[in-house]
């Protein structure tokens, strides 16, 4: 007993060491920059209510599906399958709402409201633990694992709808993307609500320092008794719920489950997201605070675009522009370059 005792209190102090490694400083010095910067090119067109409250409704959907893929960097791995996740889920739900016909006001009550939010949710949950019993069972590469089905759920997707958009949302899943109670956006309060529960998981619980350890160091973890399969059940399972609200406030926005939505470019923003956000690909590290940050500065970047009237296309390369940077500062932090790490952090000589 006193031998576990004090392998567990071992292992929480490598934990709390390789979190304290990390700091989302930086990220939320660049939010604070970015802002700036934005203000004073384009006075009076930036910083407003209207495009704040604007980027308040478009974060939200990115940021938890960056979250489920910071999840998943956790542990080393990766979840490719977030955003085809989040459109089987949201497929289910309307066609839920379309087979009880509660798409009209007073059509469908809270429970019928209540069953088709179960319905995406557990959708969700399912694809997620397929995710994690493929990688944590079966030990396939989850870049393979992932890729793979987000194939499956795509195509299972647009095989139920025809490759059509469904509608026949009910109102009150309609106010999900659209209201805004105190002012604040009812996206940005799902949001926060979600990163609240993720944060208390990763980092207020005995799971999240298995977790962490898992990424860490897979070998240690396992010699100490942690049952990695299991953590990757959970991880992959909590990222599909993560994917399955971001489907729900899709189609509350849009006003329809489209099969195919954000196919590409959201799969590669989310993970855009998370490396700014300073999560360690490797595993062992990932921040909640961090992802919020991150999804933020990049709408404001691409707010900023619009409000400077430059070419969007030019977005695009910002986001690949951005990665490379992170991970280049990245490895000069690291001293893996060294000539240059030499150049920004000169050793005395005596």
């Amino acid at each position: 007993m006193k031998g576990n005792s004090a392998a567990s209190r071992t292992l929480a102090r490598t934990v709390m060491a390789l979190r304290h490694e990390h700091s989302s400083a930086r990220i939320l010095g660049v939010t604070v920059l970015v802002f700036v910067l934005f203000t004073v090119l384009a006075p009076g067109r930036f910083a407003t209510v209207a495009n704040m409250t604007s980027i308040g409704f478009q974060v939200p959907e990115t940021a938890l599906l960056a979250m489920g893929v910071m999840l998943s960097m956790v542990v080393a791995g990766i979840d490719l399958s977030v955003v085809a996740i989040a459109d089987l889920s949201s497929v289910a739900m309307v066609q839920f709402f379309t087979f009880v016909g509660a798409a009209h006001p007073g059509d469908g009550g809270p429970l019928v409201i209540a069953t088709g939010v179960v319905i995406a949710l557990a959708v969700g949950a399912v694809c997620g633990a397929i995710n994690g019993l493929i990688i944590g069972r079966l030990r396939v590469t989850a870049i393979l694992a992932t890729l793979a089905t987000m194939e499956l759920y795509s195509g299972l997707a647009m095989a139920w709808t025809g490759g059509t958009t469904l509608l026949g949302v009910p109102p009150p899943i309609l106010a999900i993307g659209n209201l805004s109670p105190g002012g604040i956006p009812m996206p940005t309060i799902i949001l926060l609500a979600c990163a609240l529960l993720v944060a208390l998981l990763l980092n207020g619980s005995r799971f999240g320092i298995r977790a962490t350890l898992v990424g860490a160091n897979l070998r240690a973890a396992t010699l100490s008794g942690i049952r990695e399969p299991r953590v990757q059940l959970v991880i992959y399972t909590v990222s599909g719920m993560l994917a399955a609200v971001a489907g729900m406030i899709f189609i509350g926005r849009t006003a329809g489950a489209t099969p195919n939505f954000g196919a590409g470019s959201y799969v590669l923003l989310a993970v855009v997201i998370t490396v700014l956000a300073g999560v360690n690909p490797a595993g062992g590290f990932g921040t909640v605070v961090g992802v919020l940050l991150a999804a933020f500065v990049l709408n404001m970047i691409k707010a900023g675009f619009v409000a400077l009237e430059l070419n969007q296309f030019l977005y695009q390369a910002a986001q690949g522009a951005i990665v490379i940077g992170v991970l280049v500062s990245g490895a000069i932090a690291q001293g893996k370059i060294r000539w240059l790490a030499r150049l920004v952090r000169p050793h005395n000589r005596t």
